[in-house]
């Protein structure tokens, strides 16, 4: 390497450590206000209170304190409780989820109050955000003492504390402070327990090439005995499905089998393969199923309905001349959104014990309402469907599970037609209670509206402004922060 490259590299090797080094700094003062503006939004209460005065707090009513904004313990015993509106304001500002920002929020809390040490550390920029983090949710169920102890032997080497390293000692602390929660937890260790079946988790197998994906990760911990009756009940399927005329190898006919006792009912199973006949000649009885239900919303487009593509003839796709391939989109109550193969869906559906219902929408430009408050089906299928998430800024929920909102007010004594697909917007139970009650700090809401093209702004939209004035604009891609065409 020459004199001249070797000034290249090291100048470029600087620029990076001191970027890194900026961006802990901003990262570290970032966190910092997140503290104190969750400061600013506490009570005089701590948690470990009874917190039965909630109505001192918010006077002007009592019933809308309890159904709107208040107060919540984010930190651990000893730290003041903080309200829970205030977290939305975080949550759009840095452009995250409600509970992403809650937890960061939690965290803020539990570092300021309760582990000043650390804090001192995370804000002159000499321990990273996240192992401070790290620390606050280890510590957030120990006494304020044993909190304490743990910030004081955690400090000074914070900066390389690994994560076993921090849960020894939150465990010595939990032993040496509370001594009787510990070994009460330890006689209930088996609540430890759980199983989770990964449904928001459906996709691309292979982004890069776009293959779709239609399964799912499930993880769990059993207890032993448990464990033991599903890996011999699994095994013994797997091997069924063998005899049925599977052809998968084990792994794939444990999955299967897993499926199929989920479908059994007081010894009723699904088993339905090509010598499944055969089997049941053999054995002198019928194969009983469990009847399956599959709810289908299918969502038709020109295409679909003329069976052309920009008339270029049917299945041909106008950019790349070949024939497309056929797929369906996933969106039903319980189940994640997403594209899976027509095929795929097929195979769901082949049994003919399946009960299939299907809801057609075929056009969501078309406009509908209604005289009456709530929504009939169509006109609720028809608003999620044309906004599949919650549309509170940067929210991920789907809208299957949302309440539909009046973006203007419902009228008793109004005109008629107010409950429509121009009129109603999902938001998740959360965000709708944000929007409907005021903020117990300043007296004010979240609101939102249609744009309005003519002025500028985009089409298909809504535009929101947080009790502090910040504007963001929600559209089908996403979140946004919005400034006024007026005021660019």
């Amino acid at each position: 390497m020459d004199r001249g490259t070797h000034t290249t590299a090291t100048a470029l090797i600087d620029a990076v450590r001191e970027r890194t080094t900026a961006a802990r700094l901003a990262e570290a003062a970032a966190f910092v206000a997140v503290g104190d503006w969750a400061a600013a939004h506490t009570s005089d209460e701590v948690v470990g209170d009874p917190i039965t005065a909630l109505g001192e707090w918010h006077e002007e009513s009592y019933v809308e304190a309890l159904a709107g904004d208040h107060f919540l313990e984010l930190g651990g015993p000893g730290a003041p409780v903080v309200a829970e509106f205030c977290i939305g304001e975080v949550a759009a500002a840095r452009g995250c989820s409600f509970d992403a920002a809650r937890r960061l929020v939690g965290d803020a809390v539990e570092v300021r109050y309760r582990l000043p040490r650390v804090h001192a550390r995370i804000a002159a920029g000499e321990v990273d955000v996240w192992r401070g983090r790290r620390v606050a949710q280890a510590t957030r169920t120990l006494t304020l003492e044993a909190a304490g102890f743990v910030d004081r032997h955690i400090a000074y080497v914070a900066y390389k504390a690994t994560s076993g390293d921090i849960d020894r000692l939150v465990a010595e602390a939990a032993a040496r402070f509370d001594p009787e929660t510990t070994e009460a937890e330890r006689a209930e260790a088996d609540g430890g327990r759980h199983l989770t079946i990964e449904l928001s988790d459906v996709g691309y197998a292979d982004p890069l090439t776009g293959t779709l994906r239609g399964t799912v990760d499930i993880h769990g911990t059993l207890d032993l005995a448990d464990a033991l009756d599903l890996e011999r009940t699994v095994a013994h399927v797997a091997r069924q499905l063998v005899e049925l005329g599977c052809d998968q190898d084990l792994d794939v006919r444990r999955s299967i089998a897993l499926g199929e006792i989920a479908r059994r009912c007081d010894g009723v199973t699904t088993l339905d393969y090509a010598t499944a006949d055969e089997s049941a000649e053999s054995d002198q009885r019928p194969i009983q199923r469990a009847r399956r239900e599959v709810v289908l919303f299918v969502h038709l487009d020109q295409a679909a309905i003329t069976g052309t593509l920009n008339g270029f003839g049917p299945g041909i796709d106008a950019c790349t001349g070949t024939t497309g391939i056929d797929l369906a989109r996933l969106d039903t109550p319980g189940a994640p959104r997403g594209a899976v193969t027509v095929e795929q869906v097929q195979t769901w559906c082949a049994s003919p014990d399946t009960t299939v219902t299907i809801r057609p929408i075929i056009d969501l430009n078309l406009e509908d309402a209604v005289n009456g408050y709530t929504p009939p089906d169509g006109i609720a299928d028809h608003v999620r469907a044309r906004w599949p998430r919650c549309v509170f800024p940067y929210c991920t929920r789907s809208s299957r599970t949302a309440d539909l909102d009046h973006c203007r007010a419902y009228d008793d004594n109004g005109p008629r037609g107010q409950t429509s697909t121009t009129n109603l917007f999902p938001l998740c139970r959360r965000h709708h209670r944000m929007k409907t009650h005021r903020e117990l700090r300043t007296g004010r809401r979240w609101t939102y509206r249609p744009t309005h093209p003519d002025n500028g702004e985009p089409p298909n939209a809504l535009i929101w402004t947080s009790p502090h004035g910040q504007t963001y604009l929600v559209d089908r891609d996403g979140t946004r922060p919005w400034t006024p065409p007026d005021e660019t």
